[in-house]
């Protein structure tokens, strides 16, 4: 190329210059040359890092950009806890300028992708009956609070019994409960497990519309669904508690659980078995005295139920076993019989052996105030309990009849009787003969008429079944 220059010079220069060209020429094709080299020399290259369309920096080499990936990504898995992954790349650009640019360095970079890139990761999701409540960095820290729960439930079932021993022997989850693993789950949504029981363990707030019906009030309503009145005035602003109508619709907030459990239990029992009492009578004895032969004790026995209980609510109670560990000895009374003269025993004796001919009660139109006994005329006629004779003698339509007054306000009257053996004022032991069956008065044959009192008039006759043997 030179030659040809020198040529081309040569043959339109003056006479006389062709020898100046001949030495300017080349030395201006080495400076061309030489130019061209540092010019292209003088060029860097740099690859600007961007996230999500956002340049994060400038590193001098791409595999700087690699590297600071995998230390961001080891970085944020020790923050969270669990591995984790970038959910994209970051984009690289390759640029070649003469401009200097501030370039990161590894840590620097990786920390930029830390702070503005979205980490992914392989959890473990609880379903609760179809509806996503938590995902958790594995199976087994799933497992954990769902055993954790459980436990609880079992605790709080064991608490509440007041007596006996339980065992709870099995508890269950009510709800339609998966675990799914998933990849591709945000980091930031994974929670660890002690995140999760708090989660569960509080529950949730469920919105439901009540449509009031006839007779309900704003406490009523409340009480029902768990909710103070306050709470329902303020989830329903406007109305007027004092004029609620049927068909009206509130909106109800309703605490809820998560998961609801049941259980299966065993209780044992001990239970007292009332021990009886056994009465002896001894002719010794003076009546209205007693004395204890043998005390009482109470027997024991062991009962067994399996139980089935929903949300702490019994539902189902079956008694499987009984045993009588410790059977009851009986306490003995031994009660006197002798009779005192004057002094009740408390228990009345029938004063005469025969066939009821008429009962307490309404009869032909008028109320009959004792019982009729058959007897044979002169039979004797005994006092059903000691006391004192308030009245003997002829008694208009009852004829010659006794009146006794015994302890505890109360007294017998016996009548009709053909012959009378005590007096006014004359005390008389139970058994004692106090006349003799007849026909006297208004009768309709031999037979004693007995009446049980609260005073000495008839109006004061009560039914004597209850007082007699």
């Amino acid at each position: 190329m030179g030659r040809r220059i020198l040529s081309f010079f040569g043959s339109h220069a003056p006479p006389g210059s062709r020898r100046w060209l001949a030495v300017l020429v080349p030395a201006a094709i080495v400076v061309y040359l030489f130019g061209t080299t540092v010019y292209v020399q003088s060029q860097s290259t740099y690859y600007r890092v961007l996230m999500d369309g956002r340049p994060l920096g400038y590193v001098a080499g791409q595999q700087t950009v690699g590297e600071a990936v995998a230390l961001a990504e080891r970085e944020a898995g020790r923050q969270f806890g669990f591995p984790v992954r970038l959910a994209r790349p970051p984009a690289v650009e390759q640029i070649v300028t003469h401009q200097r640019y501030e370039t990161l360095s590894l840590r620097a970079l990786a920390e930029r992708l830390r702070a503005a890139g979205t980490f992914l990761t392989r959890a473990t999701v609880l379903v609760v009956d179809g509806q996503e409540v938590a995902a958790l960095p594995s199976r087994e820290a799933a497992e954990s609070v769902l055993e954790e729960l459980k436990t609880r439930y079992a605790r709080q079932v064991e608490a509440s019994t007041k007596t006996g021993r339980l065992e709870v022997r099995q508890v269950s989850i009510r709800e339609k409960v998966r675990l799914e693993e998933r990849d591709g789950v945000p980091a930031e949504r994974v929670q660890d497990a002690v995140e999760v029981l708090a989660l569960l363990a509080g529950g949730r707030e469920e919105a439901r519309v009540h449509v009031v019906r006839q007779g309900e009030s704003p406490w009523t309503i409340a009480s029902a669904n768990g909710m103070t009145v306050e709470q329902l005035l303020a989830a329903n602003p406007g109305i007027d508690a004092e004029r609620l109508k049927p068909g009206q619709e509130l909106r109800l907030t309703v605490p809820d659980q998560w998961l609801t459990f049941s259980s299966q239990e065993t209780l044992t029992v001990t239970e007292r078995i009332p021990f009886a009492t056994q009465r002896e009578y001894d002719r010794n004895l003076e009546a209205g005295k007693q004395r204890v032969k043998q005390e009482g004790e109470y027997g024991e026995k062991v009962i067994t139920y399996d139980i089935v209980r929903e949300d702490g609510r019994i539902v189902k109670q079956e008694k499987v076993r009984e045993e009588v560990a410790k059977r009851p000895v009986d306490r003995i009374v031994v009660i006197g019989t002798k009779p005192v003269a004057g002094v009740s025993t408390g228990r009345l004796i029938w004063p005469l052996r025969g066939r009821i001919t008429s009962n307490y009660g309404p009869r032909w139109g008028e109320m009959h105030t004792g019982i009729d006994i058959d007897g044979v005329t002169g039979q004797a006629v005994r006092a059903a309990d000691g006391g004192t004779v308030v009245s003997a003698g002829w008694d208009g339509d009852y004829g010659y009849a006794v009146q006794i007054r015994h302890r505890g306000g109360l007294y017998t009257y016996y009548a009709h009787m053909s012959r009378i053996a005590v007096r006014v004022g004359e005390g008389i032991a139970q058994g004692e003969v106090i006349g003799y069956v007849g026909s006297t008065g208004h009768s309709t044959g031999s037979h004693l008429h007995f009446e049980v009192r609260r005073c000495t008039s008839p109006s004061c006759a009560v039914s004597p079944w209850p007082y007699l043997p």
